[in-house]
């Protein structure tokens, strides 16, 4: 017991760390298997002699595999600026607007990223269908709109919740109309948000597989068409592909954290040059 009536408290800050470790490891050590994977000269990691880029190079010379990841490149960027309008102009709807059953319709407008993507996917190949729209790009984008929507929707109302409406009444006050409020006062502060919730949102969509499932015809998306290739067998090309990604990823996580984690409430002020 220390003098402040406290034991064990060495013991219990050391067996946190242990159990912090292992959930590290548990949830990074297939990640890195897959990294060394695509840098080894064998299908297998065991007997391993030096490194090879081999399967990158064969991944290079595979056009349906390449075609496949600029598939899902340019899915992910359309949903994303589709998204990004739709979301924020739904952002300011919901926050600006007041109306009856204003709780349960922020609730429902969730529910294409929260349902199971089964659902989603299956409900939407039933609409398509019973309009007779051929399975494409255009049913494959319709489907990742459905759920990136909401996510810049809620990024984007939640920084002008936090926001809150004194800085439009100070514009306003100053002889600001609203399209001047909104340009020089309301997009510079929730610009972080709106930039932010776009990359999470592409990052979901770029590896979104279930929904994209249900609504490819002959036009697949590099989640679908590698899915398609674990039938024949795993081929090392899927390591290089995947590390790819991975890096890709950690890019984008990394953009996504410094983008959400400023502050919407910081404004600078510029002064006009005379």
């Amino acid at each position: 017991m220390n003098k402040h009536g406290i034991t064990g408290g060495y013991g219990k800050g050391t067996g946190l760390k242990i159990y912090g470790a292992f959930i590290f490891i548990f949830l990074y050590f297939p990640l890195l298997i897959v990294l060394i994977f695509s840098f080894s000269p064998t299908r297998t990691i065991f007997g391993m002699e030096g490194l090879t880029l081999k399967w990158y190079r064969e991944l290079l010379q595979d056009q349906e595999l390449l075609s496949a990841f600029l598939h899902s490149l340019l899915v992910g960027l359309c949903a994303v600026a589709v998204s990004t309008v739709i979301g924020t102009s739904g952002a300011f709807f919901i926050t600006k607007v007041n109306f009856p059953g204003k709780t349960i319709f922020r609730a429902f407008v969730m529910l294409p990223f929260l349902l199971p993507g089964i659902i989603m996917g299956l409900t939407l190949l039933i609409f398509v269908r019973n309009l007779n729209i051929p399975l494409s790009i255009f049913t494959i984008l319709l489907g990742h709109v459905s759920f990136t929507t909401p996510i810049v929707m809620f990024q984007v109302s939640s920084r002008l919740l936090r926001m809150g409406p004194n800085y439009q009444y100070a514009a306003y006050d100053l002889g600001a109309n609203p399209l001047q409020t909104f340009w020089y006062v309301t997009l510079p502060m929730i610009r972080t948000a709106i930039i932010g919730g776009a990359l999470l949102a592409f990052t979901v969509s770029f590896d979104e597989i279930v929904i994209s499932y249900f609504l490819t015809g002959t036009w697949m998306t590099l989640p679908v068409y590698i899915y398609g290739m674990l039938r024949f067998g795993l081929s090392p090309k899927v390591y290089a592909v995947s590390t790819i990604i991975l890096c890709m990823s950690l890019i984008l996580i990394s953009l996504m954290a410094r983008y959400m984690g400023r502050s919407g409430e910081t404004y600078h002020v510029r002064k006009k040059s005379k």
